[in-house]
């Protein structure tokens, strides 16, 4: 049988003088209940939003990285404006947003991390903890000249223990692909590996050395085994090849970056 209004309320005041009962036994004033039910109300909410949501914040930005003259900034400026602009060595980060896919309409934060040296760490500390992906981009052209920094910077970021944490997805973008002497993405991974391994040697002779070190960062790949990507267990590592520069005779080729982007929503 249903119950009748009347004796809902009744059911609804004795409960209140029950929980009143209880908050006087504690010593703490009855008319407070209202606020102790708000604030149950809103930590169960926060409870169930962290369970739905995986416990998981909802990370937004793609990071673009790399050396300087890597063709990253003018990568950034086609994704973002459809246009391929002459760019200056930038001195901050440079955001704009990007639509991957039009029936979701997530609005994702693309991110020019500036790739000087002396600078580009901090802008990178200052966003990668909300990264939920990084587009490493490398010139294919200069490889052979520029591998041992693309290699250190590259170290850095795949032992940060921040990014290990949250494992942003990676992709390393092999850019340039239009020149003629440019390196595939499977020449590049081959390199890119080997030299890896050494900067992985280097750093650990330096901290063996040092007291107190590596307190920063985690062990790349796999202890007494060679590097090789596929160690990465944490991270999706996908590497592509693309060209954006503009010329007469250069054309613009961006799919797999596009499709990767879209991939992460």
């Amino acid at each position: 049988m249903e119950r009748s209004c009347c004796e809902l309320k009744l059911e609804m005041a004795t409960s209140m003088k029950y929980y009143q009962e209880i908050l006087r036994s504690f010593g703490i004033d009855e008319n407070l209940l209202p606020i102790f039910v708000a604030v149950v109300v809103i930590i169960l909410s926060a409870v169930i939003w962290r369970l739905v949501s995986g416990g998981k914040s909802r990370k937004s930005a793609v990071l673009l990285l790399g050396i300087s003259q890597c063709g990253k900034s003018q990568l950034f400026s086609f994704l973002t404006s459809g246009l391929v602009k002459d760019t200056q060595i930038s001195l901050k980060e440079n955001e704009a947003p990007y639509i991957p896919n039009e029936k979701k309409k997530t609005i994702l934060t693309m991110v020019d991390i500036p790739g000087q040296e002396s600078i580009r760490s901090r802008f990178f500390d200052n966003h990668k903890s909300n990264a939920l992906g990084i587009l490493f981009v490398i010139d294919s052209e200069a490889f052979q000249k520029t591998i041992k920094d693309v290699a250190e910077f590259l170290f850095q970021i795949l032992t940060d223990k921040t990014v290990h944490k949250s494992a942003p997805t990676l992709c390393i973008a092999c850019n340039k692909q239009d020149l003629l002497m440019a390196k595939s993405k499977r020449v590049i991974q081959a390199q890119l590996e080997k030299e890896l391994n050494t900067v992985r040697k280097t750093q650990s002779a330096a901290l063996t050395s040092t007291s107190g070190g590596g307190n920063e960062s985690v062990f790349l790949g796999e202890k007494g085994k060679d590097f090789q990507f596929q160690q990465l267990t944490k991270f999706k590592v996908q590497f592509i090849e693309c060209n954006v520069k503009a010329g007469e005779e250069r054309e613009i080729n961006v799919d797999e970056v596009t499709s990767w982007i879209v991939s992460l929503v």
